[in-house]
């Protein structure tokens, strides 16, 4: 993977003393459609019986039926109304039509598919499927909004995007949170829920979706939060830039990097606006650092413990492509968590 240094304009070197002061820049009203999101691709791996999935991206295909045409899945639940208090089903192999709330998609050669009451698969959403024999699949997607919503005093199914290998335990992810730092935490074993009795030793994995108990009201994302201006993620146009905010929520210093994924999507030339001291003329003054159009990967320094830190991205006019374009950005820390931005720009005029 290529670690992108970034150039500063005009050819000037970085000063010795650069003090990233990161500026916020201006929110103007702009219309870039967002119709064709960057497309990230999810490896599905299901085991015979039912499987608690979390599906990080909007499928591409919808529609169960036709997503999994080729595939012996026959079943598919999903909890309809989050709102209210949940609780899980204990038995997954009973009929989820008798539980309040949980919409359900019966494989069409079934007898019972005429009560099928689900008939859209979306992003950011956690799953029961059912699975006559292995099957690993690759399913195409959008990158749906990551900001999460909890339901207080109740059990909230849910799931998170972490790395493989590497994904943090139950105990590290949860850990800065009051709302969950608990064992009120139930997994998928074998067709059963399981309570995680030891949060400390047992490891999360991506896709997979669990009950968690959340005590009181709760905003909490992740250890890392990471957030932008637009739900869509970022949009960048001649007229204006946007930034991500990371916040370690954790009580420790926590490391980053950011990588901007162009496969199966455009290039976009990004920039960032830094204020360097210069001491040989002693003042500030702006610099702009450039970005690769294609792929790059920038570590950032550790992030103290409750800090905060703004990363202002403009889109580079000179070197962006007519029309508008979608890539997407990946966070990860060194804690094992992983967060996907839409990234969509556009230097022309649009209405």
């Amino acid at each position: 993977m290529t670690v992108s240094r970034g150039r500063v304009c005009g050819g000037r070197p970085v000063c010795r003393a650069l003090l990233f002061v990161l500026v916020f820049f201006g929110f103007g009203a702009i219309s870039i459609p967002l119709s064709a999101q960057p497309i990230r691709q999810q490896a599905l791996d299901l085991n015979p019986g039912w499987n608690a999935v979390f599906l990080e991206v909007d499928p591409l295909i919808s529609d169960p039926a036709k997503l999994f045409a080729d595939v012996p899945v026959d079943i598919i639940a999903a909890y309809t109304t989050p709102r209210r208090s949940a609780q899980f089903v204990g038995n997954p192999s009973a009929d989820m039509l008798r539980a309040y709330g949980w919409g359900v998609w019966y494989a069409p050669n079934r007898s019972d598919a005429l009560l099928t009451t689900l008939y859209s698969l979306k992003g950011q959403t956690p799953y029961l499927i059912n699975s006559a024999t292995n099957v690993s699949l690759l399913i195409e997607g959008r990158i749906p909004p990551t900001r999460r919503s909890w339901t207080p005093n109740a059990y909230n199914f849910t799931g998170f995007s972490v790395q493989s290998p590497g994904a943090p335990t139950f105990a590290q992810f949860f850990g800065p949170s009051s709302a969950h730092n608990h064992n009120k935490i139930y997994r998928l074993v074998d067709g059963t829920w399981r309570q995680v009795l030891d949060p400390t030793a047992e490891v999360m994995r991506s896709g997979e979706a669990f009950w968690i108990y959340t005590r009181g009201r709760s905003d909490y994302q992740g250890p890392l939060d990471v957030s932008v201006p637009s739900v869509f993620g970022l949009t960048l146009s001649r007229e204006s830039g946007s930034a991500i905010t990371f916040r370690n929520r954790t009580g420790h210093p926590l490391s980053f990097t950011v990588e901007h994924i162009t496969e199966h999507n455009d290039v976009i030339p990004m920039a960032m606006v830094v204020r360097a001291f210069d001491e040989e003329a002693p003042g500030f003054r702006n610099m702009t650092l450039h970005f690769d159009a294609g792929p790059w990967e920038h570590q950032f320094p550790e992030l103290e413990a409750g800090a905060a830190l703004s990363l202002p991205l403009n889109l580079n006019l000179r070197d962006a492509p007519s029309g508008v374009l979608h890539s997407m950005l990946r966070i990860r820390t060194d804690l094992g968590t992983e967060t996907y931005l839409a990234v969509t720009a556009s230097k022309g005029e649009l209405q």
